[in-house]
């Protein structure tokens, strides 16, 4: 019987051939590496960067809080 599905094994794939690129870099270095490959498929895709809706909701309830 097989425990996992050929999903899981695919990105467990990706998963490990990313570590192997990354398991030397800095944190700087890692960081940038990320960068590029949401810059490129945001290109791709066409997707659109917005403000994230956490950090929205972190300010304004810091902001309107009273001690």
């Amino acid at each position: 019987m097989k425990l996992t599905t050929d999903i899981e094994d695919t990105i467990d794939t990706i998963r490990d051939k990313i570590y192997e690129e990354i398991k030397d870099m800095t944190v700087s270095e890692e960081v940038a590496y990320f960068n590029i490959i949401a810059e490129e498929a945001k290109n791709k895709y066409g997707f659109r960067v917005v403000q994230s809706a956490v950090k929205d909701a972190v300010g304004t309830i810091h902001s309107t809080s009273s001690p």
